[in-house]
């Protein structure tokens, strides 16, 4: 029997909706597994989330024979002889400048990476993601397969109710934590020059503490920021509907839920410039450089595509089809055993 081992995160994350979609999704689909929860216990040091990766690895320790065929829904829960496991990304191995700061960092992002790296199949979100763990990391090509990921359409869908005010202005949201890949920090310092704009901020900290007091400080200086925090899913939906446009200026995704989560309620999205976006929403979203973030938001503006249109394309993103595809690859897994 297929055994899935997943991080159980308290707080609002990718992986977080990723595991409840994927075993809610087998879940429907009565698909016979065992489920093995490993809890993250993280602390803020220096403004940095401290710890996390550590305490997982000691919780894997716990479950030694987890049997096969397995599935790891992230990397850091990967057991020493793991069949599957999703790599969302491989940002801070590419990126190693942004995110090794000493032997601490290193150490860490090893022990993330080490048990996965070695999986029999790797599961990449998308086509760009698994060129790039072929390409940087030397994987043999047959190794790694792609399903994409999904979107919850049964938590995102356009909702007219809307939490704006009628003060004349933009209204733009963004969404995510404050990890500085995220680079809110030039979305805001462009946002605070155009008082045509309002941004709305919606995310968790997560850690991130030193750098959400930053932005704070930024938001109001500004006038026209207003940080969030986390919000429920239901009051998410109504920011995502009512805006103008969703504006995302991440430097690195591994496959980037906010904009289609915000197509899936019929808005309009601005993104950076990632060849990611370009695969799974290149035909629809308005993408753009950083330096250009400013101009084509009044361009996406001018030309908003129809929100039945954004709704009706998201729908390739949906949980039937990524649960079918995974039961698909989980049936040959079990017959090459």
């Amino acid at each position: 029997m297929l055994t899935v081992i997943y991080p159980a995160i308290r707080t609002s994350t990718g992986t977080r909706r990723y595991v409840d979609r994927i075993l809610k999704g087998l879940n429907d689909f009565k698909y016979p597994h065992r489920e093995i929860g490993i809890r993250k216990f993280e602390i803020s040091v220096g403004g940095k989330p401290v710890g996390g990766i550590l305490s997982q690895k000691l919780g894997m320790g716990l479950h030694r024979r987890v049997g096969h065929p397995n599935h790891s829904l992230a990397t850091e829960v990967a057991p020493k002889d793991p069949d599957i496991v999703t790599i969302f990304d491989i940002i801070p191995l590419v990126e190693n400048y942004n995110f090794v700061k000493g032997g601490y960092d290193r150490k860490a992002y090893e022990m993330m990476y080490g048990n996965a790296l070695n999986a029999k199949i790797l599961l990449a979100p998308t086509n760009t993601g698994k060129k790039e763990i072929v390409e940087r990391m030397g994987i043999e090509e047959k190794r790694v397969r792609v399903i994409y990921h999904s979107t919850d359409l049964t938590k995102f869908f356009p909702d007219p109710s809307s939490p704006y005010p009628n003060d004349g202005k933009i209204h733009l949201v963004t969404v995510g934590d404050f990890n500085p890949r995220k680079r809110f920090d030039l979305l805001y310092d462009m946002v605070s020059r155009e008082k045509e704009f309002h941004l709305y901020h919606i995310g968790p900290v997560n850690s991130w503490k030193d750098r959400a007091e930053k932005m704070k400080r930024v938001a109001d200086a500004s006038g026209n920021i207003s940080i969030m925090g986390q919000v429920d899913d239901s009051l998410l939906r109504r920011y995502l509907t009512n805006a103008d446009l969703f504006v995302y200026i991440s430097d690195a995704e591994g496959f980037g839920y906010p904009p289609i989560e915000a197509m899936a309620c019929g808005t309009n999205v601005v993104v950076n410039d990632l060849e990611v976006f370009r695969e799974t929403i290149g035909d629809v979203a308005t993408i753009s450089t950083v330096d250009n973030f400013q101009d084509s938001i009044y361009k996406a503006l001018n030309k908003k595509k129809e929100s039945a249109f954004l709704v009706e394309y998201v729908k390739k993103f949906s949980l039937a089809k990524e649960i079918s595809s995974m039961i698909e690859l989980y049936d040959e897994f079990e017959r090459n055993l």
